[in-house]
């Protein structure tokens, strides 16, 4: 396994790559891939993007599957549903999530439903991500952003309505995906509507091991409607609705009953390229997240319980790009959002009334910020960048209940005012006509999340401690710097990037004797606290190789290391991975062999419930072919994962629960 992860690396990383349809590494830290169709047949590129197979294991895949493609990103797992993403081994508060720039808060406080579950490939346009020491821009954050864009509708003048259907089977959870897609426009009016339906039974691991409680369902749909004001304005409205229910968690103790989320924008955009502000828009937008979890369907359990717990958030975003002069431009942000959480538990104790504690006392978060980007062509050697951000943040508890609550910690008044600040310089370098080299230096912010300020009784699987919160928690303070070099080829691009973070106040947990345990089984009780710093290291890599006309080689390398103030290892960091694939492409045909594989992880955090992790080698075949239908472009996809059937699971799955083994899929898309 040694001999093989060392051979991996040296190859340095391999997935499925098209020129015309990806922007794989930009300029500097922050990445924008556009995920667009390829018209095979006529070789025309549609005005609608659609997933590339490089971020897409196959066509059936969720966008889960497209963001553990990439190097930056891990997703840490609680079950097949509801990943949680990670970038560079942080999470949660540490990372900005957001669909259009749009802020979205899970009413779940154990992270089942981060806001990436809310949006399917059908209905994604493009995958903005940028690290820490850019990704500061939309919203302060010690981790970076990943910014999900949802597609828009468009005006064909000779196709008044066109679309897709799709349909996919699964063999390893006989699971069912199906999709369509419609856009119809007319005069000034463009309008585009999706619905995709998952079904997935639990699914067998490798040696044919069934994963109780691995089951889902859910069903997402959404509509956007723009309408051209002039040739440079319009006016656009989005809503996104997504139910998912029977949703399994093989790893916690509980699974959830219905999570449902609603999200709605009304927006205007404007662009005019001879104008010194030649673009700008803005927009108001309001969601809500429902979420419900219960044990009902667990065997054994002394005492049932259900925990329902609700998000709000309203809020305006605005930005706009300026050109200064010929070599300098301008973005400038602004946004302001307010975020309403409550969560409660009721527990039935047979014989005894039931029991209602709040887990998230009724607490609210109003943000106020604004961000600037410069960027400066200062000769055609040297680009110059940098970024600063600032945020207001008032939090505090909205009931008596929940001051009740937080009292038992100490507090009267858990009121808060912060201004977080963020700042970041980048310097990119051409050395000659292949090679360019680039450094950042980044310092930044965030603030504590409702879970670490006022979570009261919150179980921990992992570890198997109750959390309470702590509404004294001082902002997290991030020092990061980042290296990367890129090479570009006739064949070959490869680019190598190198970064280091230290983290003052990293929040974790420490054990408080003085508190009784409120699950039953649990090891004790901890109070989220803050170690006086961390530190997080690490590389990735990727290279994209073409050899030959119909060959692309693809290959991606990250690697964290993470120490806390004592030496000891932080928990939740991913082993070294790649991910290499070779496809060769002739005419309306294509044959993909992909490979992923992960050393062990030995350096663990044994006082956050981690073992060690055993590494692992996949194999992956997929294929498929166009032709027509009835006149119409279908895609046929086939393949086969985890080819040989093997046994294993991931540094970041909670539990070890073992991942899915050999699953065959097909896949059948209509085009009319």
């Amino acid at each position: 396994m040694k001999q093989i992860t060392l051979l991996l690396i040296l190859s340095s990383s391999l997935s499925v790559f098209s020129q015309n349809n990806v922007a794989l590494m930009s300029d500097d830290s922050s990445r924008s891939i556009e995920l667009r169709e390829i018209q095979v047949i006529s070789k025309e590129r549609t005005d609608r993007q659609r997933m590339l197979h490089f971020y897409r294991a196959n066509q059936s895949a969720s966008l889960e599957d497209i963001l553990s493609r990439l190097p930056e990103l891990s997703l840490i797992r609680r079950g097949t549903y509801g990943m949680e993403p990670s970038i560079r081994s942080l999470s949660g508060g540490q990372i900005n999530v957001l669909v259009d720039g749009m802020r979205i808060h899970g009413a779940c406080t154990d992270k089942m439903d981060p806001a990436t579950i809310y949006i399917e490939p059908v209905n994604l346009e493009q995958l903005q991500l940028q690290t820490g020491s850019q990704g500061f821009v939309y919203g302060s954050a010690t981790g970076g952003t990943v910014n999900l864009i949802t597609a828009s509708p468009v005006c064909h003048p000779d196709q008044k309505l066109h679309g897709l259907i799709s349909s996919g089977f699964q063999t390893a959870a006989k699971s069912l995906h199906e999709a369509l897609q419609l856009n119809y426009n007319t005069g000034n009016w463009s309008i585009l509507g999706s619905a995709t339906w998952r079904k997935s039974d639990t699914y067998r691991s490798g040696g044919g091991e069934k994963i109780a409680f691995s089951q889902y369902e859910k069903l997402n749909y959404s509509l956007a409607a723009s309408y051209q004001l002039n040739q440079h304005t319009r006016i656009k409205a989005d809503y996104i609705g997504d139910n998912g229910w029977n949703i399994g968690y093989p790893a916690l103790p509980m699974d959830v009953g219905y999570a449902v989320a609603r999200i709605g924008s009304l927006g205007i955009q404007h662009t005019a390229a001879g104008k010194r502000l030649y673009k700008w828009q803005a927009k108001l937008y309001a969601n809500q997240v429902r979420h419900y979890m219960d044990d009902t369907h667990r065997p054994n359990v002394p005492i049932h319980m259900d925990m329902p717990g609700r998000s709000m958030t309203a809020g305006f975003t605005a930005e706009g790009a300026m050109r200064i002069n010929r070599k300098q431009q301008l973005r400038l942000v602004a946004d302001a959002s307010t975020t309403r959480l409550t969560a409660s538990m009721t527990m039935y104790e047979a014989g005894q009334p039931p029991m209602y504690m709040l887990t998230w006392p009724d607490n609210r978060k109003d943000q106020y910020g604004a961000g600037i980007s410069w960027t400066c062509q200062a000769d055609s050697n040297w680009l110059l960048q940098s970024a600063l951000r600032l945020d207001y943040i008032h939090t505090g508890l909205t009931t008596q209940a929940a001051k009740d609550h937080i009292s038992i910690l100490g507090v009267t008044d858990a009121a808060r005012n912060e201004l977080l600040k963020n700042l970041s310089f980048t310097g990119t370098r051409k050395l000659n006509d292949r090679l360019k080299a680039s450094a950042s230096v980044a310092y930044a912010e965030r603030m504590p999340t409702a879970t670490e300020l006022y979570g009261f009784y919150l179980f921990n699987a992992q570890d198997g401690y109750d959390y309470l919160g702590n509404p004294g928690l001082l902002p997290e303070q991030s020092l990061q710097g980042e290296i990367s070099l890129q090479t570009n080829g006739k064949k070959a691009r490869l680019k190598f990037t190198a970064f280091y973070n230290h983290i003052r106040h990293f929040i974790s947990g420490s054990v408080n004797q003085s508190f009784s345990t409120m699950t039953i089984g649990a090891n004790g009780v901890k109070n989220f606290s803050a170690l006086p710093f961390a530190n997080l290291a690490g590389l990735e890599s990727s290279l994209l190789y073409k050899p030959i006309a119909a060959i692309d080689i693809v290959s991606t390398l990250r690697y964290t290391n993470g120490k806390d103030n004592t030496g000891d290892p932080l928990p939740m960091i991913a082993p070294l991975k790649n991910t290499s694939t070779v496809r060769y492409q002739f005419s309306h045909f294509f044959l993909q062999l992909e490979t992923e594989a992960a050393s062990a992880q030995t350096e663990i955090s044994g006082k956050y419930g981690e073992d060690k992790t055993n590494g692992y080698l996949l194999l992956h075949a997929r294929s498929g072919c166009q032709f027509l239908l009835a006149g119409k472009k279908t895609d046929l996809q086939l393949g086969v994962e985890n080819i040989f059937d093997k046994s294993y699971h991931e540094h970041l799955d909670w539990g070890n629960i073992k991942r899915p083994g050999r699953n065959g899929y097909l896949m059948i898309r209509l085009s009319f």
